[in-house]
């Protein structure tokens, strides 16, 4: 049956429908084609079916939440919070801060587990709650750097222009005192005395200027290098943690000036810690 269903030639042409309306069919009828549509669902193998239907989605993590009334210790470390929660062999620590443009957090993750770990900070996420529901962007500490060194090549540019555009001008002085003779052709002569004096201007480079500006490049340049082997050592990186072994470091997240209270979520292995932390404007 399903031969001569293949076999024959079909040709479009338009059937109405009670429900749809229009139905370009080619060939035969609309029945017809339903069949061979059957056909085809039926040859497919059973185990490509099920590979189709089966979803992509990875399961939902166990979601603990820092209820200090139910097991989430905390201790102040130089005037910081820090929240503690211990599940499956994992411990997680955070504090939060909000830093200018940012909101840092202090992540330790300590694996007590058997098996290794992955610790991604780009999956962890901030969350503002009050005064409103609002997701916090993971900023990428590497931008950090990067616009930072623009900002200090750009002012170093600009100032050493400022720099060689600064002219130091000295006045010089000069005086003439002499005596004149002239002699008419019939043996008699004339003297005289004359007395000038003419003034020049001489504009060079200004060296002071020169040294204050290197001076500054200097000090920018060091602060750029502080920062960046600051923020290279102290942002936390994504790494594989055996067992036994613990990561630090920190992730920042854009602040919102308005934001009192936040919730950090930390993924690993499966469970979702999360930490709310109360902000206090002054």
């Amino acid at each position: 049956m399903r031969e001569g269903l293949l076999s024959r030639r079909y040709e479009p042409h338009t059937e109405m429908s009670d429900t749809i309306g229009p139905i370009l069919v080619w060939g035969g009828s609309a029945m017809e084609l339903f069949k061979i549509t059957l056909l085809f669902a039926a040859s497919i193998p059973p185990a490509l079916a099920s590979a189709q239907n089966q979803t992509t989605d990875k399961p939902a993590p166990k979601v603990l939440v820092c209820n200090e009334s139910a097991g989430c210790s905390h201790e102040f470390i130089d005037g910081h919070k820090f929240k503690t929660m211990t599940s499956d062999g994992l411990t997680v620590t955070v504090s939060m801060m909000a830093i200018g443009k940012y909101i840092r957090a202090d992540v330790t993750v300590m694996n007590g587990t058997t098996a290794t770990v992955d610790v991604l900070p780009t999956d962890f996420e901030c969350d503002e709650s009050v005064p409103k529901q609002k997701k916090l962007a993971y900023v990428d500490a590497e931008k950090i750097i990067r616009s930072a060194q623009n900002r200090v090549a750009l002012g170093n540019a600009l100032t050493a222009m400022g720099a060689s555009m600064s002219r130091q001008q000295s006045t010089t002085t000069t005086t003439s005192i002499g005596t004149v003779r002239a002699t008419d052709s019939d043996g008699t002569y004339t003297t005289g005395t004359y007395h000038g004096s003419s003034v020049s201007t001489t504009s060079a480079p200004d060296p002071a200027a020169q040294a204050r500006a290197d001076e500054t490049i200097r000090q920018r340049n060091a602060a750029m290098a502080a920062l960046n082997g600051q923020l290279s050592h102290t942002i936390l990186k994504a790494n594989s943690i055996s067992h036994n072994q613990s990561i630090r470091g920190i992730v920042l997240f854009e602040r919102d000036k308005k934001a009192e209270s936040v919730s950090l979520s930390v993924p690993v292995a499966g469970v979702s810690f999360e930490f709310p932390f109360v902000f206090l404007h002054q």
